[in-house]
Protein backbone atom coordinates (compact mmCIF):
# COMPACT_ATOMS: atom_id res chain seq x y z
CA UNK A 1 0.00 0.00 0.00
CA UNK A 2 1.24 3.25 -0.48
CA UNK A 3 0.78 5.14 2.36
CA UNK A 4 2.56 2.68 4.06
CA UNK A 5 6.23 3.43 2.13
CA UNK A 6 6.00 7.09 2.16
CA UNK A 7 7.39 7.64 5.92
CA UNK A 8 9.07 10.37 7.45
CA UNK A 9 12.51 10.60 6.19
CA UNK A 10 13.75 13.25 8.76
CA UNK A 11 12.45 14.91 11.64
CA UNK A 12 10.53 17.77 11.20
CA UNK A 13 11.54 21.42 12.24
CA UNK A 14 9.63 23.14 14.82
CA UNK A 15 5.97 24.51 14.45
CA UNK A 16 6.44 28.27 13.54
CA UNK A 17 3.46 28.75 15.67
CA UNK A 18 1.84 26.97 19.07
CA UNK A 19 -0.34 24.32 18.23
CA UNK A 20 -2.55 25.96 20.17
CA UNK A 21 -3.36 28.96 17.96
CA UNK A 22 -4.51 26.71 14.93
CA UNK A 23 -7.36 25.18 17.84
CA UNK A 24 -8.55 28.62 18.60
CA UNK A 25 -8.90 29.96 14.95
CA UNK A 26 -10.48 26.58 13.95
CA UNK A 27 -12.52 26.76 17.03
CA UNK A 28 -13.46 30.63 17.30
CA UNK A 29 -11.33 32.93 15.23
CA UNK A 30 -12.35 31.88 11.91
CA UNK A 31 -15.86 33.14 12.28
CA UNK A 32 -14.49 36.46 13.03
CA UNK A 33 -12.79 36.89 9.37
CA UNK A 34 -14.60 37.57 6.33
CA UNK A 35 -15.01 34.93 3.27
CA UNK A 36 -15.98 32.05 2.70
CA UNK A 37 -15.25 28.71 3.90
CA UNK A 38 -16.91 25.81 5.59
CA UNK A 39 -15.80 24.90 8.97
CA UNK A 40 -15.24 21.17 8.04
CA UNK A 41 -13.37 22.04 4.94
CA UNK A 42 -11.38 24.14 6.89
CA UNK A 43 -10.37 21.14 9.74
CA UNK A 44 -10.10 19.37 6.83
CA UNK A 45 -7.58 21.14 5.34
CA UNK A 46 -5.51 22.20 8.61
CA UNK A 47 -5.53 17.91 9.09
CA UNK A 48 -3.94 17.29 5.64
CA UNK A 49 -1.75 20.18 6.66
CA UNK A 50 -0.51 18.64 10.06
CA UNK A 51 -0.08 14.99 8.40
CA UNK A 52 2.22 16.33 6.23
CA UNK A 53 4.46 16.74 8.66
CA UNK A 54 4.08 13.28 9.55
CA UNK A 55 4.84 11.74 6.40
CA UNK A 56 8.12 14.12 5.69
CA UNK A 57 6.52 16.55 3.42
CA UNK A 58 7.74 19.93 3.96
CA UNK A 59 7.71 23.14 1.95
CA UNK A 60 5.87 26.78 1.61
CA UNK A 61 2.08 27.03 1.61
CA UNK A 62 0.04 29.45 -0.92
CA UNK A 63 -2.92 30.81 -2.11
CA UNK A 64 -4.10 32.70 -5.02
CA UNK A 65 -7.61 34.82 -3.61
CA UNK A 66 -6.69 35.15 0.05
CA UNK A 67 -9.48 37.68 0.38
CA UNK A 68 -9.30 38.48 3.87
CA UNK A 69 -7.44 35.02 4.77
CA UNK A 70 -9.91 33.30 6.25
CA UNK A 71 -8.61 30.01 4.65
CA UNK A 72 -4.98 31.73 4.39
CA UNK A 73 -4.80 31.33 8.03
CA UNK A 74 -5.49 28.26 8.35
CA UNK A 75 -2.72 27.48 6.18
CA UNK A 76 -0.17 29.25 7.78
CA UNK A 77 -0.59 28.01 10.89
CA UNK A 78 -0.06 24.65 10.65
CA UNK A 79 3.89 25.85 8.93
CA UNK A 80 7.51 25.29 10.27
CA UNK A 81 9.70 27.06 11.78
CA UNK A 82 11.33 26.81 8.09
CA UNK A 83 8.46 27.56 5.91
CA UNK A 84 7.00 30.09 4.44
CA UNK A 85 3.35 31.25 3.60
CA UNK A 86 3.03 32.84 0.19
CA UNK A 87 -0.37 34.95 -0.41
CA UNK A 88 -1.22 36.27 -4.08
CA UNK A 89 -4.31 38.16 -4.68
CA UNK A 90 -5.43 41.65 -6.79
CA UNK A 91 -6.18 43.84 -3.31
CA UNK A 92 -6.25 47.33 -4.96
CA UNK A 93 -6.15 46.14 -8.43
CA UNK A 94 -9.40 44.89 -9.14
CA UNK A 95 -9.71 46.63 -12.02
CA UNK A 96 -8.72 42.66 -13.05
CA UNK A 97 -10.71 41.39 -11.57
CA UNK A 98 -12.58 40.78 -14.55
CA UNK A 99 -15.29 37.99 -12.88
CA UNK A 100 -15.82 40.17 -9.73
CA UNK A 101 -15.28 36.75 -7.93
CA UNK A 102 -14.47 38.07 -4.13
CA UNK A 103 -12.56 41.50 -3.00
CA UNK A 104 -9.59 41.12 -1.48
CA UNK A 105 -8.49 43.51 1.26
CA UNK A 106 -4.84 44.03 2.16
CA UNK A 107 -5.69 46.09 4.91
CA UNK A 108 -8.08 43.51 6.77
CA UNK A 109 -5.58 40.27 5.74
CA UNK A 110 -2.42 41.87 6.97
CA UNK A 111 -4.53 42.36 10.15
CA UNK A 112 -5.96 39.08 10.44
CA UNK A 113 -2.55 37.58 10.02
CA UNK A 114 -1.66 40.08 13.21
CA UNK A 115 -4.51 38.76 15.28
CA UNK A 116 -4.23 35.23 14.76
CA UNK A 117 -0.14 34.70 13.73
CA UNK A 118 0.88 37.20 16.11
CA UNK A 119 3.16 39.12 13.61
CA UNK A 120 3.31 39.09 9.47
CA UNK A 121 6.51 37.52 9.76
CA UNK A 122 6.90 34.49 7.76
CA UNK A 123 4.11 35.59 4.83
CA UNK A 124 5.38 36.78 1.39
CA UNK A 125 2.63 38.97 -0.32
CA UNK A 126 1.93 39.61 -3.95
CA UNK A 127 -0.54 42.34 -4.96
CA UNK A 128 -0.37 41.32 -8.32
CA UNK A 129 -2.49 38.55 -10.89
CA UNK A 130 -1.81 34.94 -11.22
CA UNK A 131 -1.42 35.26 -14.30
CA UNK A 132 2.09 37.29 -13.72
CA UNK A 133 3.46 35.26 -11.13
CA UNK A 134 5.65 31.82 -12.80
CA UNK A 135 5.91 28.67 -10.51
CA UNK A 136 9.66 29.41 -10.92
CA UNK A 137 9.25 32.68 -9.35
CA UNK A 138 7.45 30.76 -6.12
CA UNK A 139 9.80 27.85 -5.82
CA UNK A 140 12.78 30.84 -5.95
CA UNK A 141 10.78 33.24 -3.29
CA UNK A 142 9.15 30.61 -0.78
CA UNK A 143 10.44 27.15 -1.94
CA UNK A 144 7.88 24.36 -3.29
CA UNK A 145 5.05 25.25 -1.93
CA UNK A 146 3.14 21.81 -0.17
CA UNK A 147 -0.14 22.96 0.50
CA UNK A 148 -1.63 25.34 -2.29
CA UNK A 149 -5.21 26.80 -2.15
CA UNK A 150 -6.58 28.15 -6.01
CA UNK A 151 -9.33 30.54 -5.26
CA UNK A 152 -8.58 33.35 -7.34
CA UNK A 153 -10.51 34.58 -10.68
CA UNK A 154 -13.62 31.93 -11.36
CA UNK A 155 -13.10 32.23 -15.02
CA UNK A 156 -12.74 28.70 -17.00
CA UNK A 157 -9.01 30.54 -18.64
CA UNK A 158 -7.82 31.80 -14.90
CA UNK A 159 -8.90 28.68 -13.08
CA UNK A 160 -6.66 26.70 -15.45
CA UNK A 161 -3.92 29.07 -15.59
CA UNK A 162 -4.02 29.18 -11.31
CA UNK A 163 -4.28 25.05 -11.04
CA UNK A 164 -1.06 24.62 -13.52
CA UNK A 165 0.46 27.09 -11.75
CA UNK A 166 0.10 25.46 -8.58
CA UNK A 167 0.92 21.81 -9.52
CA UNK A 168 4.05 23.22 -11.33
CA UNK A 169 5.05 25.00 -8.09
CA UNK A 170 4.30 21.52 -5.69
CA UNK A 171 6.68 19.85 -3.55
CA UNK A 172 6.36 16.46 -3.85
CA UNK A 173 3.54 15.06 -1.74
CA UNK A 174 1.78 18.39 -2.50
CA UNK A 175 -1.47 19.18 -1.96
CA UNK A 176 -3.67 21.52 -4.07
CA UNK A 177 -7.40 22.77 -2.34
CA UNK A 178 -9.67 23.82 -5.58
CA UNK A 179 -12.55 26.23 -4.69
CA UNK A 180 -16.07 26.06 -6.13
CA UNK A 181 -16.14 23.15 -8.01
CA UNK A 182 -19.15 22.40 -7.92
CA UNK A 183 -20.80 25.67 -7.23
CA UNK A 184 -24.02 26.30 -9.59
CA UNK A 185 -23.01 29.94 -9.99
CA UNK A 186 -19.80 29.46 -11.07
CA UNK A 187 -19.31 26.44 -13.72
CA UNK A 188 -16.44 27.72 -15.18
CA UNK A 189 -14.42 26.46 -12.42
CA UNK A 190 -15.65 23.30 -13.54
CA UNK A 191 -14.86 23.77 -17.19
CA UNK A 192 -11.17 25.06 -15.76
CA UNK A 193 -10.45 21.44 -14.07
CA UNK A 194 -11.39 20.01 -16.71
CA UNK A 195 -9.29 22.15 -18.89
CA UNK A 196 -6.03 21.31 -17.00
CA UNK A 197 -6.55 17.33 -16.24
CA UNK A 198 -7.12 16.97 -20.45
CA UNK A 199 -5.83 19.66 -22.00
CA UNK A 200 -2.68 20.95 -19.90
CA UNK A 201 -2.54 17.17 -19.31
CA UNK A 202 -2.29 17.14 -15.61
CA UNK A 203 0.03 15.71 -13.14
CA UNK A 204 -2.76 15.87 -10.09
CA UNK A 205 -5.74 13.74 -10.16
CA UNK A 206 -8.69 14.37 -7.69
CA UNK A 207 -8.33 12.09 -4.16
CA UNK A 208 -11.61 13.93 -2.06
CA UNK A 209 -14.24 16.37 -1.77
CA UNK A 210 -15.62 18.15 0.58
CA UNK A 211 -17.97 21.14 1.16
CA UNK A 212 -17.19 23.80 -1.69
CA UNK A 213 -13.87 22.17 -2.09
CA UNK A 214 -11.96 19.82 -4.16
CA UNK A 215 -8.75 18.09 -3.02
CA UNK A 216 -5.83 17.22 -6.05
CA UNK A 217 -2.44 15.91 -5.56
CA UNK A 218 -0.06 13.11 -7.42
CA UNK A 219 -1.63 9.94 -7.65
CA UNK A 220 0.95 7.97 -5.94
CA UNK A 221 0.06 10.24 -2.63
CA UNK A 222 -3.79 10.07 -3.29
CA UNK A 223 -3.99 6.18 -0.94
CA UNK A 224 -2.31 8.69 1.93
CA UNK A 225 -3.72 11.76 2.00
CA UNK A 226 -7.72 9.91 1.37
CA UNK A 227 -6.70 8.08 4.31
CA UNK A 228 -5.65 10.60 6.87
CA UNK A 229 -8.96 12.58 6.06
CA UNK A 230 -11.08 9.15 7.02
CA UNK A 231 -9.56 8.11 9.47
CA UNK A 232 -9.21 11.61 10.92
CA UNK A 233 -13.10 12.27 10.51
CA UNK A 234 -14.97 8.40 10.32
CA UNK A 235 -18.50 10.08 11.08
CA UNK A 236 -18.47 11.99 8.22
CA UNK A 237 -16.95 10.09 5.29
CA UNK A 238 -20.32 9.40 2.85
CA UNK A 239 -19.05 7.53 0.21
CA UNK A 240 -16.33 6.63 -2.45
CA UNK A 241 -16.82 8.04 -6.16
CA UNK A 242 -14.69 8.30 -8.89
CA UNK A 243 -13.62 11.51 -10.64
CA UNK A 244 -11.57 12.18 -14.25
CA UNK A 245 -10.41 8.25 -13.50
CA UNK A 246 -9.42 8.54 -9.70
CA UNK A 247 -11.17 7.40 -6.51
CA UNK A 248 -12.46 10.87 -4.24
CA UNK A 249 -13.29 10.48 -0.82
CA UNK A 250 -16.27 12.18 0.00
CA UNK A 251 -16.42 13.90 3.54
CA UNK A 252 -18.85 16.37 4.92
CA UNK A 253 -21.16 16.96 2.31
CA UNK A 254 -24.88 15.80 3.42
CA UNK A 255 -24.32 17.89 6.57
CA UNK A 256 -23.41 20.89 4.46
CA UNK A 257 -26.47 20.14 2.27
CA UNK A 258 -28.95 19.64 5.16
CA UNK A 259 -27.74 22.87 6.73
CA UNK A 260 -28.57 24.63 3.13
CA UNK A 261 -31.40 23.55 2.74
CA UNK A 262 -32.63 24.33 6.69
CA UNK A 263 -31.52 27.56 6.03
CA UNK A 264 -33.56 28.13 2.84
CA UNK A 265 -36.72 26.94 4.46
CA UNK A 266 -36.00 29.48 6.90
CA UNK A 267 -35.61 32.49 4.78
CA UNK A 268 -39.00 31.20 3.28
CA UNK A 269 -40.63 30.98 6.07
CA UNK A 270 -39.27 34.45 7.57
CA UNK A 271 -40.58 35.76 4.08
CA UNK A 272 -44.03 34.29 4.43
CA UNK A 273 -44.38 35.63 8.21
CA UNK A 274 -43.24 38.92 7.21
CA UNK A 275 -46.19 39.11 4.68
CA UNK A 276 -48.59 38.12 7.80
CA UNK A 277 -48.58 40.83 10.02
CA UNK A 278 -50.98 38.94 12.56
CA UNK A 279 -48.40 35.81 12.65
CA UNK A 280 -45.46 37.77 12.86
CA UNK A 281 -46.80 39.38 15.90
CA UNK A 282 -47.79 35.91 17.51
CA UNK A 283 -43.84 34.82 16.53
CA UNK A 284 -42.19 37.75 18.11
CA UNK A 285 -44.52 37.19 21.14
CA UNK A 286 -43.46 33.89 21.62
CA UNK A 287 -40.37 34.64 21.11
CA UNK A 288 -40.62 37.18 24.34
CA UNK A 289 -40.14 39.83 21.76
CA UNK A 290 -43.39 41.46 22.31
CA UNK A 291 -43.28 44.95 20.55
Amino acid sequence: MIHMCLEVTCMPSPRRYPEAALSRYLDNGINAVHGWLDGFSARAIARLGEAQADHGVAGAVAEIGVHRGKLFLVLQLTTRADEQGLAIDLFEQQELNIDRSGRGDRSRFLENLRKHCGSEDGVVVRACSSTDVAASEIRATVGPVRLFSVDGGHTEALTANDLKLAADSLAEGGIVVLDDHFNPYWPDVAAGLGRHIFVDQSPLRPFAITPGKVFLCAPEWSETWRGVLTAAFPTSFEKQAEMYGASVAILGIGRFSMRAETERHVMQLKAFVKTRPSLAAWALKIMGREK
